[in-house]
């Protein structure tokens, strides 16, 4: 009886700390959005957080796109629409064998590395805010998006050995080494018809 009773005590222990585990974990509140400019010359990254951040000190991110790999598609002019706060391509990988008909860039932005960019984002629940934008060298091109949780290149065992997923960590929603991100939002921007 008695071990069946220190069994007992010791599996409601160990639920009560994994229960206690599960609500410390902090749930994904920042949301990512394509959009064009309006006259189709420049894709422009927006975010929306659920929540506003106490203390509101952002750590990383990382956004990846997915676009047609026949338009040969060639990043340039990436502008902040935040002072001080750069994003930069970081990775690209063409055609992997998950979608051959598709190439993934990857813009990364660090705050550590520029103490003065950890606060500049001031994110407010609900507020949507442009992060960013940036050009394709020979113009507009339909059907480049924001890469989705489901799609088949975002797993960590893919073809390339990459991790293209989209990711955020500001200490005020959680710890450091929790990602953020919740969700894609919005439609997939069409070019303006000329």
């Amino acid at each position: 009886m008695k071990s069946r009773l220190r069994w007992y005590g010791l599996w409601l222990v160990g639920a009560s700390l994994s229960f206690c585990t599960v609500l410390a974990q902090a749930a994904p509140v920042l949301d990512y959005k394509l959009t064009l400019s309006e006259d189709g010359s420049a894709y422009q990254v927006w975010m929306m957080p659920t929540e506003t951040p106490k203390p509101d000190l952002s750590l990383t991110g990382q956004l990846t796109i997915k676009v047609p790999h026949k338009a040969g598609f060639k990043i340039s002019e990436v502008k902040p629409a935040i002072k001080d706060v750069m994003w930069t391509e970081a990775s690209r990988v063409d055609a992997p064998q998950e979608a051959k008909d598709s190439d993934y860039i990857s813009f990364s932005f660090f705050g550590v590395q520029n103490g003065s960019s950890v606060k500049k984002y001031n994110w407010e629940a609900g507020k949507e805010q442009l992060i960013f934008s940036f050009s394709n060298e020979a113009g507009c091109v339909n059907d480049v998006s924001i890469i989705e949780a489901n799609d088949p290149f975002n797993k960590t065992d893919n073809s390339a050995h990459t991790n293209p997923g989209n990711h955020f960590s500001n200490l005020g929603w959680g710890a450091a080494n929790e990602n953020h991100f919740r969700k894609v939002y919005g439609n997939t921007p069409k070019c303006p018809k000329k």
